[in-house]
This record gives C-alpha cells, structure tokens and sequence, in this order.
C-alpha cells in the first residue's frame, strides 16, 4: 500500500468536506482515481483534484501538506493508518475514529474527535467547543481511544463521554464533561464554570478546584489506587499524573444521582 500526499493549488474559497477520506481509502486507491473523487466545496461538489496537487506519500500515510480552517471532516471515520496534517483544519476532525493516529500540528474546529471509539488523536493547538464529546442531537460522546489536545480546548469538552482520554494541557472551557458517564479528562490549566454538570461516572483530574455545581460534595483527601492501576496500561495517563499518590476528591452530581469524580492533585 503506497501513501498519499495533498497540497492545496490555492486559498480555499469554501468549505471542504473530507469525511471519509481516510487513509485506508486513499492509499488503496489509485492517483488517477483520486483526482476524480468528488468532494463537498461550499454548495456544489468538485473532483479532489481540482483543489489539490496529488502525489504519492510515505507507505500507509496520508499527509495534508498545508492545513486550513476551511478543511472539515478531517480524518473522520478513520479505522486505522495515519494521518498527518501540516497546519490547522475545521469541524469534525476525527469524528467517529474507532483506530489509527490522526497527527494535526495547527488549531482545530468545534468537534474534534466527537464520538470516537478508538484509535488517537494528537492535536498540537487549540480545540474548539465540544472536543470529545457528542454530536448535536447524540447522546453518546466519545466511548474509547486517546484524545491529547497540547493546547486549550472550547467549552464542553467531553460531554456525555463514554469512555477514553482526553488530555488537555492548557485550559477548558465551561461545561467541561457535562453528561459525562465514564472516561478520563485530565486537564493541566484552568477549568471554566459548571464542570461535571450532570456527571454520572468518570475522573475529571485536575490541578485546582474549578467552580462546580452544587451537586458535588468533598470527601477529603484519598489514595489514587485506582487511577494508577490504570495507569499501568495507559502510557500518557501515567505521565500525566507523574509521582502523584493522593488528590482531593469530589464525587458527584449528586443532584443528578452520579457518582463521579473530580480529582485535585
């Protein structure tokens, strides 16, 4: 299997989607026949080669050579393989992967990585809203895989997760793992207003306490036994929590009958 390598010819001037894009299907597929792939741009669909230069690839990879806001649905249903983006992309990066690494050095759009079941995405900037979480109108956020956002991430991070990691070095926004049901949220800055509202499972790891909802009550300091048995099989949770034994703990929301936690370490 040879890889694929695409370069925009000029300034997008629309929206493009590239759900379904994933290396799997590029890197199976001739250059000839992907020059003639139809894609979303703005109201109408053009062939893939009317936007970018397409050319052969590391094996197995598929490169965006220059990213852009306007590039959405990066990486979405992605199933293994690589993908790697040179620069920034739109909406819906990552969208339903359930294996394969999704690499972006740039910024990313509102949905990053919504519902995903599996696989890892690296995004070296910042997310917009709902990173990890559900799609509107879903109830189902992410339920497996890693999700490491080196920057910040929007509101609502990690609504209604079902499972995985996210890892975000700087700040959330508010809303951080509302509906949350079980997972892992590990974020290294700030927290913004009504995190863990309407958790029912999962740790949200923290530095300092964030403003919760009422619904939260303190339990006082505990051993991190079961975090770091986990750790074990999980290679960036244990570099995240580093030398740490003991947090803080907070369960809740209480108010919604969950028993979640909110670990401040």
């Amino acid at each position: 299997m040879s890889g694929v390598s695409l370069k925009p010819r000029a300034a997008l001037e629309a929206r493009v989607d590239l759900s379904g894009l994933t290396p799997a299907v590029a890197c199976a597929t001739s250059l000839r026949e992907l020059e003639h792939l139809a894609v979303p741009y703005g109201a109408t669909s053009v062939p893939l080669g009317e936007l970018f230069f397409i050319e052969g690839a590391p094996e197995g990879v598929l490169l965006i050579e220059i990213g852009d806001e306007r590039l959405d649905g990066v990486g979405a249903g992605m199933a293994g393989g690589e993908l790697i983006v040179d620069g920034r992309v739109g909406a819906w990066a990552g969208r339903g992967m359930s294996g394969g690494v999704l690499r972006i050095s740039g910024d990313a759009g509102d949905f990053l990585g919504a519902e995903m079941s599996g696989g890892r995405i690296e995004l070296a900037g910042n997310a917009g809203a709902h990173a990890g979480g559900a799609s509107s109108g879903s109830r189902r956020g992410m339920s497996d895989g890693v999700l490491k956002i080196a920057g910040s991430a929007g509101e609502r991070a990690g609504a209604r997760q079902r499972g995985g990691l996210i890892l975000i070095g700087g700040d959330a926004g508010a809303g951080l793992a509302t509906g949350m049901i079980a997972g892992t949220i590990s974020v290294a800055g700030s927290v913004g207003t009504l995190a863990g509202r309407g958790m029912k499972r999962g740790t949200l790891l923290v530095n300092a306490l964030p403003e919760l909802p009422a619904g939260f009550a303190d339990t006082g300091t505990h051993d991190l036994v079961a975090l770091r048995l986990l750790a074990r099989r999980v290679p960036d949770l244990a570099a995240t929590l580093k030398d740490v034994t003991q947090a803080r703990r907070l369960v809740g929301d209480t108010l919604m009958g969950g028993q979640g936690e909110v670990l401040v370490v």
